[in-house]
């Protein structure tokens, strides 16, 4: 069950925010969920519990009209997460409207006190999809192998990737890690492999995705090859602090920009990990190692 916070609105509104309260849909809702506090509670920092920006799931709304009008909604959420499907809704890691294209004179990367990304990120319009092999994810031009025991997760969506794939585990409630793979399309303005590695690592590794953020550190920043293709990794530990887990300190994020040989599109690797779980983390290390090109 995916912890309370703000969520995209199941109904599919672009840029429109609802409240889980960890059991059901508030009536509550918002256009700017950083800077709303929960319902009935007063205005706080932003942060909260799990990571936001969750699975999408499938909606039953009950509506009952007694004094006023309740909203009960029965829905399936997947993981901690990104979903897709269905109309996308507005990015939730832009302080500022989701542009078209990216705002390259932002600042790349937030400072370590920072709750939001100063990064514009989009949402893209490409609805390619790769079939899927009898093991493991591909997508974008990318494979990557199986991972025994984690899970295929079709909800799990980012705004500004396409066919996008992702294999799961979780590691608490309202707790997972996962790997991804999918496509960085130029048309929505990824034309360069070290720059769409720092634009992903900015979306992703901030409040849009986490909540209870609290900064983030970059290990890696270094060119590359992926199964003898030029790419790009960023490697980041993004860290949070929540009241209902507070044995995990964060994530270890690593992102693949990968030049599979295509005119039009990226591919892009992503996997978060907790900090300090090395059973997973070596998983992880091995699904990299095995990452291939197959476009």
């Amino acid at each position: 069950m995916p912890s309370p916070g703000w969520y995209p609105d199941p109904a599919g509104t672009p840029g429109r925010y609802r409240y889980w309260d960890g059991q059901a849909w508030s009536e509550t809702t918002t256009t700017d969920p950083a800077a709303t506090p929960p319902p009935g509670e007063a205005p706080t920092a932003a942060g909260g519990a799990g990571r936001s920006g969750g699975g999408r799931g499938f909606v039953v709304a009950i509506i009952a009209i007694l004094a006023a009008v309740a909203l009960v909604v029965v829905i399936v959420l997947t993981r901690g997460g990104q979903g897709a499907g269905g109309d996308v809704p507005e990015d939730t890691n832009s302080a500022a409207p989701t542009e078209s294209a990216w705002d390259e004179t932002s600042t790349p990367t937030p400072t370590p006190s920072s709750h939001q990304s100063s990064q514009r990120c989009p949402v893209t319009t490409v609805s390619t999809q790769t079939n899927q092999p009898s093991k493991g994810i591909a997508g974008g031009g990318l494979q990557a192998p199986d991972i025994s025991g984690w899970d295929n997760s079709p909800s799990f969506y980012l705004d500004w990737v396409s066919d996008l794939h992702t294999l799961i585990d979780d590691v608490y409630p309202g707790w997972m890690s996962n790997v991804s793979v999918g496509a960085l399309n130029a048309t929505d303005g990824f034309t360069d492999p070290t720059v769409s590695a720092h634009q992903t690592m900015e979306c992703y590794a901030s409040s849009g995705y986490y909540s209870g953020y609290t900064g983030r550190k970059d290990l890696v920043d270094e060119a590359t090859t992926v199964n003898g293709h030029q790419a790009w990794h960023m490697q980041a530990e993004v860290y949070v602090t929540m009241s209902n887990l507070p044995q995990v300190e964060g994530d270890v994020v690593d992102v693949y920009v990968v030049d599979v040989g295509s005119d039009d599109h990226f591919g892009v690797f992503i996997s978060s990990v907790t900090i300090g779980d090395s059973a997973r983390d070596k998983k992880v290390r091995d699904c990299i190692a095995g990452l291939k090109v197959v476009s």
